[in-house]
């Protein structure tokens, strides 16, 4: 199956003014969701989806629970979900240390995913690409 992609339109921070530039983008071209993934586990092996949708709820509670205890989740050939914190720089100097609460500079919190070796050797591998229209080039 290949990787869709579009070109789409880029700024260059370090390119002449007045120049357009462009760039190619993978599109989506749907979701696999947890649904779908119990029906193609039940598909391709014996167990049934009630027990396939119980493993892979309790899965998905005990991944939020290790994440939020600041372990890095590791899912063997797929790879590796860990917090990730959005934070803005400050002096050292400007840190009182009775009155300095660091939440204040927290912007945000997310997840980051790195994949497994193994998986981007794969896809990078073994992928096809096929270029869906665009505005670019009407």
């Amino acid at each position: 199956m290949p990787v869709t992609y579009q070109i789409v339109g880029c700024s260059n921070p370090r390119g002449a003014q007045g120049v357009d530039y462009a760039t190619n983008r993978a599109v989506k071209t749907g979701d696999y969701d947890f649904k779908s993934l119990a029906d193609d586990i039940q598909f391709a092996t014996t167990v049934t989806k009630a027990d396939i949708v119980a493993v892979l709820t309790a899965a998905k509670e005990f991944i939020k629970l290790h994440l939020l205890q600041g372990q890095r989740v590791v899912l063997q050939e797929i790879g590796a979900l860990q917090v990730n914190l959005n934070s803005r720089c400050f002096a050292q100097s400007v840190i009182p240390l009775e009155t300095f609460e660091p939440s204040t500079y927290i912007r945000g919190c997310g997840i980051r995913f790195r994949a497994d070796a193994d998986l981007l050797r794969y896809v990078r591998t073994n992928r096809q690409l096929k270029r869906v229209p665009s505005e670019l080039l009407a």
